[in-house]
């Protein structure tokens, strides 16, 4: 991902003594001299401004400032000398740098209301235009206090409520829901051995006929088969990367603020490339079933049907069952097999031991000694 830039703005900082706001610039505070402390952070004010200012933006990219060792003083990144009392400044701390302040705030904000006389003044105005008075302290806003009425009580109260019946309402049907699996497997696993007589048999064996039929398929453009035919095309993204590339377009983020350590903010944007191609339509010919083959009969030697293809069709998947009828003393049952081989025990007229479960279903079969 690239990251733009877009210009530089100026931030502020609080004095930690008065609580005067102060732009990110001044080293010292306007209100009551106090130098910045090393450990104040610079921070957005309400509405920034891209700098056009060649100086203050040449500050901005110089790095971050550095606090003398010795007296505190902030100085300038290309200093090499503290300027308020002359100390080699090769020891000094400098500022951190590279925090994410904040979305951008390029949006017109309210005027700030002069708290002497009611003055509307710009936002980032250090004194009154009216009166005179001091804009720059910082106004912390008032934390409403939202006292429920006397009719919202309930009503908080019935939602509670509602909510509780809901999930005891979720908890029963889970509940119902897993006991009336678990008596479904009990009964199913139930089985009492009944005395059966093969009556009769049959079998059926299917072959299913494939054919080549035109299916629609989509994919992008060099993905098409060689064979393939194209029904129509549109540009859609097929993927993002950080460099510029043929038949691309740039997307950005929402622009956001860094703090550069100088009093000043870098103001950027996250891009990445959207890179388009042609995602198509196209006819190809597949085998699919079109048809099928049956034969049944009712004796023990089973046989595939005959099969009669056209150059365009091709035999598929094949399937045989196997329908063993037993009759007992208490009705008729019946059995399926897969196997050829296990079909050809159930002659007629040989009897077997039937499981028979609670549903009235055959789950197995064994030869009665």
């Amino acid at each position: 991902m690239t990251k733009r830039t877009l210009g530089y703005v100026e931030l502020e900082w609080i004095c930690p003594n008065c609580n005067t706001r102060n732009p990110g610039s001044r080293r010292t505070c306007m209100n009551c001299g106090l130098p910045q402390p090393d450990n104040v952070e610079f921070q957005q004010p309400a509405q920034e401004k891209l700098l056009e200012d060649e100086a203050k933006i040449a500050q901005a990219k110089s790095g971050p400032d550095i606090h003398c060792y010795y007296c505190g003083a902030r100085n300038p990144a290309t200093a090499t000398r503290c300027s308020q009392c002359g100390a080699d400044l090769s020891e000094g701390a400098r500022r951190k740098a590279g925090e994410i302040l904040g979305a951008h705030q390029n949006k017109p904000v309210k005027p700030v209301i002069c708290p002497a006389c009611g003055t509307p003044n710009a936002p980032d105005a250090a004194n009154c235009s009216q009166c005179g008075a001091s804009l720059t302290t910082a106004q912390p806003e008032p934390i409403p206090l939202n006292k429920p009425s006397q009719s919202a009580a309930p009503a908080l109260s019935r939602s509670q409520s509602s909510s509780s019946m809901g999930r005891i309402g979720l908890v029963v049907l889970a509940v119902a829901v897993v006991a009336c699996i678990i008596a479904f497997f009990v009964l199913s696993s139930r089985t009492e051995d009944i005395t059966g007589t093969v009556e009769d048999v049959a079998w059926t064996r299917t072959v299913v006929i494939e054919g080549l039929v035109p299916v629609e398929r989509e994919t992008w453009r060099d993905n098409i088969p060689v064979e393939g035919v194209v029904l129509g095309c549109t540009q859609e993204i097929r993927g993002t990367q950080s460099e510029p590339a043929p038949n691309s377009r740039e997307v950005c983020g929402t622009p956001y603020t860094v703090d550069t350590g100088s009093g000043f903010g870098q103001v950027v944007q996250d891009c990445q490339y959207q890179v388009y191609d042609d995602y198509c339509r196209y006819s190809i010919n597949e085998w699919r079933a079109i048809d099928e083959a049956v034969l049944r009969g009712n004796n023990f030697s089973p046989q595939w049907p005959a099969l009669s293809l056209r150059p365009d069709q091709r035999q598929g998947h094949r399937d045989e069952t196997y329908r063993i009828v037993f009759s007992t003393s208490e009705g008729t049952y019946e059995y399926v097999v897969r196997d050829p081989a296990a079909f050809q025990r159930f002659q007629n007229g040989s009897q077997w031991i039937l499981e028979v479960n609670t549903f009235n279903a055959v789950t197995d079969v064994k030869p009665a000694e």
